[in-house]
């Protein structure tokens, strides 16, 4: 339902430039309507007067740039045109990012294909929240289609129609909406619980946004102080996050890869997690990073392989996560290694030649010192450039193994001989 409210405050008078009432004109002359929309209405609303201000309006990006030819007002910028955008420039002294009103045809998640409509309220429908839904034409009136101006003056912060919907248009929107909730809701606010299960169940959806729009959409919560909200620690410094993504985002390292930089220690990072439920996946990974980010390192150049360390550590962990080689190559994109980061990803792990079944045949039983044996004849193994093969560990490490364990731990390691009957 459509409900209208008329405003006359000195936000909505500032926005009244020459320039733009000539803009107006323009639109009105040649039969089009044309609307301030989003932010900048909710801005005014509240008394703030805004710094971007995108329009809205009935004519197709064709229209417009006839309109605008006929006219002769240049226009730049024609990199928004595929989305609708024409951007003029009045008087060679202000510009304006006008779009067609549109609908999304198909969405994936991360892009939409539009159709244009004259349709106000079918606009309104595609966008995020109701606070942003809102649009504010010349005479000062504001045309709210989704309860908005309510929603404003109570300070929430709400989805437009299905929060299901409206998150699976746009994964990023999951971001938007804990930054809109911690920079306009009260201190005592309390989430939806049915918005909050629409993002648990849907928070897989930003693994495939691209790291440029999760940057912009983090980067925005933190110089806004609303990382806290996010299990965020509240000093974290969104400078030395830029720099970090500046350096490893050609690598297109996972969104955690970036994100963990922000957390100084595991105990950071579980906030974090036990506020946004992530997945296992992301968890791991994060704690992953932390725990070797420091203590880990390329060998010098003079090294046979400056790999190796990395290499080592995908053996040891791969036994227990087959995922590790793919955590491990994030590490080293983490560390800015990117050309390292590849080499990993392509390498092959090789195979360790020992098994269980191998030491039992040796008449090794199962026992405390069974896992000792096998991981001393992995380790020799690793120091061997993974070139040992079955035979030498069978034959020449594992005797000495055993008698090093023998003499620290006499209990079943060795094989006996059975004593003969006399």
């Amino acid at each position: 339902m459509l409900i209208t409210q008329k405003i006359n405050t000195p936000e909505y008078r500032a926005l009244l430039t020459p320039h733009l009432l000539k803009l107006a004109e323009l639109f009105r002359a040649n039969q089009y309507e044309i609307r301030v929309a989003g932010g900048a209405v909710r801005d005014i609303l509240m008394g703030i007067l805004p710094h971007d201000i995108d329009f809205a309006t009935t004519a197709t990006p064709e229209q417009m740039k006839d309109m605008f030819t006929q006219a002769n007002i240049r226009m730049i910028n024609c990199n928004g045109e595929e989305h609708g955008t024409i951007t003029a420039r009045i008087d060679d002294r202000e510009n304006f990012e006008i779009t067609t009103l549109r609908i999304d045809k198909t969405t994936d998640g991360r892009h939409a294909e539009v159709e244009y409509t004259q349709d106000w309220q079918l606009d309104a429908n595609r966008r995020d929240l109701t606070i942003n839904s809102l649009f504010l034409d010349f005479n000062g009136t504001v045309y709210d289609y989704f309860n908005g101006i309510e929603d404003l003056q109570h300070r929430r912060i709400c989805f437009v129609g299905d929060a299901v919907q409206r998150i699976r248009e746009d994964y990023l929107r999951i971001l938007r909406y804990f930054r809109f909730f911690g920079r306009f809701a009260p201190d005592n606010a309390i989430h939806d619980e049915q918005t909050l299960k629409a993002i648990r169940d849907n928070v897989e959806g930003l693994k495939d946004i691209a790291g440029e729009r999760l940057w912009i959409e983090l980067k925005l919560m933190l110089e806004q102080n609303i990382g806290p909200y996010l299990g965020i620690p509240s000093d974290a410094d969104a400078n030395q996050l830029e720099d970090h993504w500046q350096q490893s985002y050609q690598a297109k390292p996972h969104e955690m890869t970036i994100l963990t930089k922000l957390f100084r220690n595991t105990h950071e990072v579980r906030k974090f997690e036990q506020r946004l439920k992530y997945s296992n996946d992301c968890r791991r990974l994060s704690q992953l990073l932390i725990t070797y980010r420091d203590s880990i390192s390329l060998l010098d150049s003079s090294s046979t392989d400056r790999l190796k360390p990395y290499k080592d550590l995908v053996i040891d962990l791969i036994i227990n996560d087959p995922m590790a080689k793919e955590r491990i190559v994030e590490l080293l994109k983490y560390q800015h290694h990117l050309s390292e980061a590849q080499q990993l990803s392509d390498w092959t792990i090789p195979r360790f030649p020992v098994t269980g079944n191998m030491l039992t045949s040796k008449g090794i039983k199962q026992g405390p010192n069974f896992k000792l044996i096998l991981n001393a004849l992995r380790d020799n193994w690793k120091q061997s450039h993974f070139q040992a093969t079955e035979n030498q560990l069978i034959d020449e490490v594992l005797p000495h193994v055993l008698e090093t364990l023998a003499h620290t731990n006499p209990n079943d390691t060795i094989p006996k001989k059975r004593k003969e009957k006399e």
